[in-house]
């Protein structure tokens, strides 16, 4: 029960840094846009690459899929694509594909930690009490550019190398690989908040070092914290969900459940329902994780109390030896 009761006090500060600086819920919808741009950036010049069909017919990207991507027979020392349902697609011959794909990957890998760095910085500044302004983030994550594209270019490295490692050895290997990704994940827990508060570092190995450096001095229970505060959010969202459960059975009781139109009308009211509750807490809940990681990292490497936070719940979630 102690633990449910520090999960509670747990989301409640959190929660009460981001009603104070509701701003901070704007940064990850300014993240997706970058996204958006990025892929437009990318997408549209071979999107309207003439192929001598019309742009909006299915010959036009037919020919475009043949001209980009080949059969997963390939030929040895042909560069690969691992797609994200982790099927191996053979690039195609042209010289530009590979280059092209390593170019997405890492401007993708650098715009994303640009934007986390923003992020990060508003809300270390919103729990030492300042207002969140989005210029100012975006403006210091600009002032730290040259150690973002390091840490990109880095990671993007790491990341592949594990990931085509793991594509190239058998099931005990792929066992293997996957401990060692997750220990990277590990590692890379505070690498944002170092990209913040570090500001005279750029080199990668040194911020990893002061990432994994974190972990080792002020090792508690980070994990029971980020599970206390997921298990939060399941239980809203699981609550939310039942109910609309409840309120279809009880149409389709009420109905007969009889598939006419207006029983089908209410399950598709019911399915809506779900993805509109799914997705805001979903969103909530990513931003107030963040609050949390910022909290526990200063306090952990500062001493600091911040925000709404109390000593004696930090000490909780989070052993300083």
């Amino acid at each position: 029960m102690n633990k449910i009761q520090r999960s509670g006090r747990l989301l409640k500060a959190s929660f009460a840094i981001l009603l104070q600086e509701k701003k901070l819920l704007l940064f990850p919808f300014i993240a997706s846009g970058l996204v958006v741009i990025i892929a437009i950036f990318y997408i549209a010049p071979i999107a309207l690459y003439p192929t001598g069909h019309p742009y909006l017919s299915s010959a036009h990207w037919s020919a475009l899929g043949e001209m980009v991507f080949k059969p997963v027979h390939h030929m040895p020392g042909q560069p690969m694509m691992v797609g994200k349902t982790g099927m191996m697609v053979a690039l195609s011959s042209h010289w530009w594909t590979a280059p092209f794909f390593a170019l997405v990957y890492f401007t993708s890998m650098f715009f994303a930690t640009f934007s986390n760095v923003a992020f990060y910085h508003e809300i270390m500044q919103a729990l030492n009490g300042e207002t969140v302004s989005i210029r100012r983030g975006f403006r210091f994550a600009a002032a730290r550019w040259r150690a973002v594209l390091l840490w990109s270019l880095f990671a993007g490295l790491v990341g592949y190398l594990i990931n085509a490692i793991e594509q190239r050895v058998a099931f005990l290997g792929k066992i293997i690989t996957s401990f060692i990704g997750m220990a990277w994940s590990v590692a890379c827990i505070f690498i944002i908040p170092v990209l913040v508060r570090e500001e005279q570092t750029a080199n990668p190995l040194k911020l990893l070092r002061s990432s994994v450096g974190t972990l080792k001095r002020s090792w508690g229970e980070l994990v029971i914290g980020f599970v206390g505060l997921e298990l939060a959010f399941g239980f809203i969202y699981m609550t939310l969900l039942l109910l609309v459960i409840l309120s279809v059975g009880a149409a389709g009781f009420y109905l007969g459940f009889h598939f006419h139109l207006h029983y089908m009308l209410i399950l598709c009211a019911g399915v809506g329902a779900m993805l509109l509750i799914a997705l805001p807490l979903s969103w909530i809940s990513g931003v107030v994780n963040c609050v949390y990681r910022c909290a526990l990292y200063i306090y952990a490497t500062e001493g600091v109390v911040p925000g709404s936070f109390d000593r004696e719940l930090l000490d909780s979630a989070w052993k300083v030896k």
